[in-house]
């Protein structure tokens, strides 16, 4: 755990892994119209996009993501708006690219350093092995 986290189940790295992870099935499955799966991704990839919301101590990046989950309700809001054929659905999916928006607008309002508070939107990061 580092120190800009608070202490939780799961490391930050970890709860990032699952929810890239969970997301990159939803989508893919959502891609081949599989919707049972798509459905059943919801449940994971949400909730670790919400539990990143609260390890993060840093409140620029607790507003990022708070705008990446932001992004994923929006996402999955187009996927509802394409299997069950709602305009209604999209609507939402278009208020939660406005709310993304606004906390990324807060975040860059809020930061002390841009480039590390930007540098959360890299997925599937690379680390170096420490030896």
């Amino acid at each position: 755990m580092s120190e800009h986290e608070r202490s939780s189940i799961f490391s930050k790295d970890i709860l990032d892994t699952m929810n890239s992870f969970s997301w990159f099935l939803m989508d893919a499955s959502w891609m081949l119209q599989a919707r049972e799966i798509s459905m059943m991704m919801i449940l994971p990839t949400v909730l670790s996009g919400l539990l990143l919301c609260f390890i993060e101590k840093r409140r620029s990046l607790t507003f990022i993501n708070i705008a990446i989950l932001s992004w994923i309700c929006m996402n999955v809001s187009w996927m509802f708006s394409d299997i069950f054929d709602g305009d209604y659905y999209l609507l939402i999916a278009k208020s939660f690219f406005g709310i993304g928006i606004f906390f990324i607008i807060i975040a860059l309002a809020t930061s002390e350093n841009i480039s590390d508070t930007f540098s959360h939107f890299k997925r599937f990061r690379i680390k170096k092995i420490k030896k």
